[in-house]
């Protein structure tokens, strides 16, 4: 009897642990997220407030182009890289790849990328709305 149970206690785990290993959502992406300046910010403003707030999320931003900057992020063996393009008004943030720990199929993807990159919008918002 007391072996049926731990055999049953440790499936039950196992199916947990991988459950949540697995869990595929889903990619966030997003899409003309207005610019809520307090001013009318130039197009240089927007992008420092972006780099900023990138880095301050814990992303290491690289300015490709004004109003085009790419945010890396790294996290244990774990690799996402988004586009974040901008203008004075608005801004997109958009998956663009990322290791195969992700599990990126196109639509889905796992479950923590959506959670770093919806942060990384809500710091990058605060810098903005800062302006």
């Amino acid at each position: 009897m007391r072996a049926m149970r731990r055999f049953v206690v440790g499936s039950v785990i196992a199916a947990v642990v991988a459950a949540c290993a697995s869990a595929s959502v889903p990619v966030h992406n997003f899409s003309a997220v207005p610019v809520a300046a307090k001013s009318n910010p130039t197009l240089e403003q927007v992008g420092a407030a972006i780099t900023k707030g990138g880095t301050a999320a814990g992303w290491q931003m690289s300015e490709v182009k004004p109003g085009h900057a790419i945010g890396t992020y790294r996290v244990r063996r774990h690799l996402a890289v988004v586009d974040v393009t901008y203008n004075t008004s608005t801004y997109d943030i958009t998956f663009k790849h990322g290791d195969a720990g992700l599990k990126y199929d196109g639509q889905t993807i796992h479950q923590n990328y959506n959670s770093w990159v919806e942060d990384l919008e809500k710091v990058i918002r605060a810098h903005l709305n800062a302006l």
